[in-house]
């Protein structure tokens, strides 16, 4: 399989670095900067939304696809908040940390949680917390 590489004008991303071809005036970039960010920030659901799609396609046989790439754990955990959490719930203002937060909540509940989340600025450990008070609060 061959290695995988995105080149941006004179800059090159790969697997595990990235490359500038000459020395690129100081405003070429932040348009790949801005795009690596993005990338880390929408990889995760990315990948748990391809795993989930993948899985419904082709059943057992698309696991292997991803095997010795990620751990099985992380790749599950990828799976299960994509799941769980529809796109129409995802914020892209907030981290996947904080999507999984609110991931075992009823969709109603996690777009209330979410919205707090964003108009306060909480964390996702402090979004976290918040949900088990929540979760708390329905158990007594």
């Amino acid at each position: 399989m061959s290695k995988p590489k995105i080149e941006i004008g004179p800059f090159r991303f790969l697997p595990s670095a990235f490359k500038a071809t000459g020395k690129p005036p100081l405003g070429e970039w932040a348009g790949p900067l801005q795009f690596a960010l993005w990338c880390q920030r929408a990889s995760p659901w990315w990948i748990g939304d391809m795993l989930n799609l993948g899985d419904a396609h082709f059943g057992e046989d698309f696991s292997q696809v991803c095997e010795g790439h990620v751990s099985a754990d992380m790749l599950q955990r990828y799976e299960s908040v994509a799941r769980r959490v529809p796109p129409e719930n995802r914020r892209e203002s907030l981290s996947w940390s904080a999507h999984a937060a609110v991931a075992r909540l009823p969709h109603d509940r996690q777009r209330v949680m979410l919205d707090k989340a964003e108009k306060y600025g909480w964390s996702s450990d402090m979004l976290r917390r918040k949900v088990r008070e929540s979760l708390e609060g329905v158990a007594q």
